[in-house]
């Protein structure tokens, strides 16, 4: 397989994070331990993900994929979007009122989840509506069409408008260690059956490398703008750098070897290709 070429950038090593951003994203995910252990765990993402945003204005609406209400707040509050919305799997046609409270400063905010299945509902927004869509750990979760979610995504943004995109990095380091190990390489391919099943919390059903996100993109009108890859708390672990040399030895790329990628896709068409040949059988 050919794969295409790109500029590859990588995260800082040791990105300086905004603290006081992240303690107000810490502030509307402390309603229990489970949400808080989480944030903290993702913590490096949630930041990333907002640095990257493009800012927007009191005219311009934004919709958050997946909306857990962890970031969202600061969508609006941080971001300057004037509209912001979430959606989150279930039912077309359900819309949920959700607030969230932050704990350090007595904050609130509401917002509009509409509820839909996003890689096979028609997503329920008109053509156009949206300067921006945020979708941050959920394409991995797709499992039978997840180009319909990209489809989706062109057509309710404007002209010119950006996909932000996190997902976890199948070609990271952890992954290359697991392989070299005799382990699967994968985030999270564990079968939920004992939690409810994938209506409830769906496993990975694909991960990406950085050059497939690109080809997802461009097949889907996007033109990449950026591409990265990070961690997914606030520090980058060292545990796998013993890989390093090993790529290094075969002439192997070290780049772009992080936990979680972070793309950014620019709406310059329709779909080019609705089923590529080399993600479709």
């Amino acid at each position: 397989m050919k794969w295409p070429r790109f500029k590859r950038a990588s995260t800082p090593p040791h990105q300086k994070h905004d603290r006081q951003l992240a303690d107000y994203i810490l502030g509307f995910c402390s309603q229990s331990p489970e949400a808080r252990q989480y944030a903290e765990t993702h913590l490096g993402r949630f930041l990333r993900t907002l640095e990257l945003v493009p800012h927007g204005g009191p005219g311009d609406r934004i919709l958050e994929m997946g909306a857990y209400m962890q970031i969202t707040p600061a969508l609006h509050t941080r971001c300057g979007y004037g509209e912001v919305r979430g959606c989150y799997l279930g039912p077309l046609g359900r819309s949920d009122e959700k607030t969230v409270v932050s704990v350090v400063n007595g904050e609130s905010f509401t917002c509009t989840i509409d509820l839909f299945n996003a890689e096979s509902d028609v997503y329920p927004y008109p053509d156009g509506h949206f300067s921006t869509v945020v979708c941050s750990e959920l394409f991995e979760h797709l499992s039978e069409d997840p180009m319909h979610m990209i489809a989706e995504v062109n057509r309710i943004l404007a002209p010119g408008g950006h996909l932000l995109l996190s997902t976890p990095n199948i070609c990271a380091l952890r992954s290359v260690a697991a392989v070299l190990k005799g382990y699967h390489p994968g985030l999270f391919s564990l079968f939920t059956i004992r939690s409810g099943g994938n209506k409830v919390d769906p496993r990975h059903a694909r991960e990406y490398a950085p050059g497939e996100i690109q080809q997802v993109l461009e097949a889907g009108g996007f033109k990449l703008e950026h591409i990265e890859t990070g961690s997914y708390g606030l520090e980058r672990l060292d545990t796998w750098d013993w890989t390093i040399d090993l790529l290094k030895q075969h002439g192997l790329h070290t780049d772009l070897r992080d936990d979680v990628i972070h793309a950014i896709g620019k709406k310059t068409g329709g779909v080019a290709d609705r089923y590529p040949a080399w993600l479709y059988a």
